[in-house]
């Protein structure tokens, strides 16, 4: 009788020459269809110079060749391993959030941890880190819970013991709920100013964003199919974030918000605009509110912000005017217009604003009168025309 014994394969590492240097083969077994086959994976010598490199990338693949095996010895896993396998599985689809943990990763993560050994990561060893750390203390909060995570799924993984406490629990990061400076909010008179001083697609994102309390991510993911201008409503459900169409930040940011007819008067103005704008009357109407001509997708919302909304604040003697400046804006002019807690959170479509605005659902009409007390506030001055730039 043949006894079939379970092996804990590490992999084998060899050298091997090429035309213009040298590259490392990584040799391992896999089980297929019952039977096991040779697997090998390259790596490039100038990426990874010695055999110890390759080892460090190839340790988080290690457990998982063994995982029908019934022991598994503790194997030393870097932490920049971890990183690999995470953004290779886990990394959020949404594309703001994987630019802001790729960014975190890639300035802070990796070339201070990457090459350590998960095991040897002591939380004393973090918190002086931290201390160390050139960031505001709401940075340094979003690195340590991208850093908890991942310690997360080193345990997830077994590339930590389960009874091993995550490091980052110990490590505090002190006024990391306060803000570095208060956000950017201004009157209705300063937002009447400082729309005029917008070439005109930019102008009518910033009346609708602040019309409605958008954020300029749901401004620019706005079709028009998304407008009932029978009913007067304007759905909420998708957000454009430098290239990237994606559902809103969250699912109480997907809504359905009134729309007033002052503002539904300027939006079908905007859209007579575009039609107008078209090359022959043949070409198709844009789907998107806020096209882009030279694309026929949405604007890009950083380039529109540094070079006209930005600059039109500070000629105003406004610093650090933003679109999300109107937003915030939005909230205090609600509370101008004497919007209850309930019609507040959720006109602003929030799952919460504390405790005080957990009064319910508001009803429909009470939302139109709240908005358009605010919307009246906004563009109760007399019409300009605009002109795009």
């Amino acid at each position: 009788m043949k006894i079939t014994r379970n092996r804990y394969q590490q992999g084998s590492i060899r050298k091997v020459p090429r035309a213009k240097g040298f590259a490392w083969e990584y040799r391992y077994y896999v089980t297929a269809d019952g039977k096991r086959k040779l697997r090998v994976q390259t790596f490039n010598g100038k990426l990874y110079g010695t055999e110890a490199d390759v080892r460090r990338a190839v340790g988080a693949s290690v457990p998982r060749l063994n995982d029908a095996t019934p022991y598994t010895p503790p194997v030393a896993v870097t932490f920049g391993a971890l990183l690999d396998r995470y953004i290779a599985e886990e990394m959020p689809p949404r594309k703001s959030t994987s630019d802001s943990y790729t960014s975190i990763i890639k300035n802070h993560l990796r070339p201070r941890w990457g090459n350590m050994v998960l095991s040897d990561i002591r939380p004393a060893l973090i918190h002086s880190w931290f201390q160390s750390l050139k960031l505001q203390p709401v940075s340094k909060g979003h690195v340590r819970s991208l850093m908890r995570l991942l310690f997360d799924r080193a345990t997830l993984w077994e590339y930590l013991p389960l009874e091993r406490r995550n490091p980052l629990e110990l490590v505090k990061i002190k006024k990391v709920t306060k803000r570095s400076k208060e956000p950017v909010v201004i009157t209705h008179e300063q937002f009447r100013a400082v729309v005029p001083k917008l070439p005109a697609h930019v102008n009518m994102i910033a009346v609708v964003a602040g019309c409605l309390g958008l954020r300029v991510s749901e401004a620019l993911g706005l079709k028009w199919s998304d407008i009932d201008w029978k009913k007067r409503i304007i759905t909420i459900q998708r957000s454009a974030y430098r290239g990237a169409i994606e559902d809103t930040k969250t699912l109480s940011s997907a809504a359905r918000l009134p729309l007033d007819p002052a503002l539904a008067i300027l939006i079908e103005r905007w859209r007579l605009e575009c039609k107008s704008e078209r090359e022959s009357e043949s070409d198709p109407e844009p789907e998107w509110v806020f096209a882009n001509p030279s694309t026929g997708m949405p604007y890009l919302s950083p380039s529109l912000q540094q070079r006209w909304v930005r600059p039109a604040g500070e000629s105003l003697g406004i610093t650090g005017l933003g679109f999300h400046s109107l937003r915030h804006s939005y909230r205090s002019w609600l509370d101008a217009a004497g919007a209850t807690p309930g019609v507040t959170k959720d006109l602003m479509r929030h799952s919460a604003i504390g405790q005080s605005f957990e009064y319910g659902r508001a009803m429909s009409e009470d939302k139109r009168v709240a908005n358009t007390k605010v919307v009246k506030a906004l563009l109760g001055g007399p019409k300009k025309k605009r002109r795009r730039k």
